[in-house]
């Protein structure tokens, strides 16, 4: 009996031996924190064998440039781009290889090697490009036309090259004289008008000027003998005739009632249209005035004669402030027509020299010294013979007649190269640069005299040599500016 069950038991105690049992819910959290440890001491022993090797000294340590606070995501198995649609949306938008589509643990070298060349590229592409012209500039209008818009004949007129035969008004007239007969031309209607006629003893007509916006009709003559009229154009009538003992005739210039003479014993009178004589007599130059041209605000005249000395005479303490060596001295070193007041900057001032001088300064009669000089010059070894500055922008229009030769060891080459450029021609310039920014070749021969438009962006220049006039659009006004009533002149005037 006892064999028959020992031999039971030896059958089933191996059976036995293979169940195994299962491990209540407190025996398996205990084996899974036991394999957690164990994964972890593993962990951390490798830890600490990776942390206590040394470092080579020959190792070089790579840099991540990752962001300080935020941690630099690890590889998955599961990237974000798994799926086409992914694929298709991320190349759309330019992600494709972005970091949130392909996150590593650090930037590849050659993204980054891309990513800076690409930024010094869009670096120089930005400052290599050239800022575009502004539309009010002479660059945009006339550096694009490069040609005028309207040519007349002028037969006759004065080849003094210090005339002054032709003036522009403010309600759109232009006045040219022609040896004794003065003629103005409306430029809305086109009809041509014989204004007066001066007499044989009176001399030739050497200088004419319009009036201001209050009295656009008033037209001044100056004649070859010093006398000076005062023409009502819209009547036809004469309303004064100031006579001058053969003083001789410069420039003038109207300041509301008030007009300025130059003389050519070196003297500038002042007549009042309400009076029947001069009210005042302005000494301070030695030689023929030939430039005359009173400030936007009419408080100072600046004058220039034939050696070069240009004078400012307060209106309001009636005195000069350039008066020899006790006060200014602003000189050329040759004789002076050329003036032009800044309306955009009080008491800037661009004065231009005939031969030899040849170059045009730039004053700032409001902070000078007896010792200071120009602010800025501009050499051209060219007979300039009229200066515009523009109502719209910082630019300064001159003119010019013929250059001369210029010894090459007293001037560059590039200099002289630009004093023959801009013979015969017109020019603007560019401020405070006092570069140039166009050149036109207005004539053939010199250019004797220019006048601006009242809405400041045409200019018309004289040849007498050549016997023409021309009209060029050299600027254009803003949009949002009221337009004067001769802004429109040039689209209804023809080419001849």
């Amino acid at each position: 009996m006892s064999s028959k069950y020992d031999s039971i038991t030896e059958a089933i105690t191996p059976t036995c031996a293979t169940i195994k049992r299962t491990p209540s819910r407190a025996n398996v959290s205990s084996t899974y924190s036991t394999r957690k440890r164990r994964r972890v001491s593993v962990a951390s022993l490798h830890l600490g064998e990776d942390l206590a090797r040394p470092l080579a000294p020959e190792t070089p340590i790579e840099e991540i440039n990752g962001d300080r606070f935020v941690t630099v995501r690890t590889s998955t198995s599961l990237p974000l781009n798994i799926t086409p649609r992914t694929n298709r949306i991320a190349k759309a938008f330019g992600l494709l290889d972005d970091r949130v589509l392909s996150p590593t643990n650090s930037p590849s070298l050659f993204s980054d090697r891309c990513f800076r060349s690409l930024l010094r590229r869009s670096a120089s592409e930005l400052f290599s490009t050239s800022r575009a012209a502004s539309l009010l500039s002479a660059k945009a209008n006339l550096g694009a036309r490069n040609h005028f818009v309207l040519a007349l004949d002028g037969p006759g007129m004065s080849t003094d090259l210090f005339a002054s035969p032709m003036a522009w008004s403010h309600a759109n007239c232009i006045g040219v004289a022609f040896k004794y007969d003065v003629y103005f031309q409306d430029l809305e209607s086109r009809a041509v008008v014989h204004l007066c006629r001066s007499s044989l003893s009176d001399g030739t007509v050497h200088s004419i000027d319009w009036g201001g916006k209050a009295k656009p009709y008033l037209l001044a003559l100056g004649t070859t003998f010093g006398d000076v009229r005062v023409m009502d154009a819209e009547k036809g009538m004469q309303l004064v005739d100031w006579v001058d003992d053969g003083h001789g005739m410069g420039g003038m210039h109207w300041n509301g009632d008030v007009l300025a003479v130059g003389r050519a014993g070196g003297n500038v009178t002042l007549f009042d249209i309400r009076m029947r004589a001069e009210i005042a007599n302005i000494m301070g130059h030695k030689r023929r005035v030939h430039g005359v041209k009173w400030s936007i605000d009419g408080h100072h005249l600046a004058t220039g004669d034939d050696s070069g000395i240009v004078h400012i005479w307060d209106h309001r303490a009636s005195n000069l402030l350039t008066n020899g060596d006790k006060n200014i001295r602003m000189k050329h070193k040759g004789p002076v027509k050329a003036l032009s007041w800044s309306p955009w900057q009080h008491g800037l001032l661009a004065s231009g020299g005939g031969s030899p001088d040849g170059a045009i300064h730039i004053w700032n009669t409001g902070k000078m010294a007896p010792s200071s000089g120009p602010v800025h010059t501009i050499p051209l070894q060219t007979t300039i013979t009229s200066l515009h500055w523009s109502l719209h922008c910082k630019e300064l229009l001159s003119t010019h007649g013929s250059s001369w030769a210029v010894p090459q060891s007293n001037v560059h080459p590039a200099a002289h190269a630009s004093a023959l450029g801009v013979e015969n021609s017109l020019a603007v310039h560019s401020y405070p640069s006092c570069q140039q920014i166009v050149n036109v070749k207005a004539h053939s021969a010199p250019v004797g005299h220019s006048c601006m438009a009242p809405d400041g962006c045409s200019v018309f220049t004289v040849s007498p040599k050549e016997e023409t006039i021309k009209m060029f659009r050299v600027w254009s006004a803003p949009e949002d500016k009221d337009k004067n009533e001769g802004s429109d002149m040039t689209f209804k005037s023809t080419i001849r």
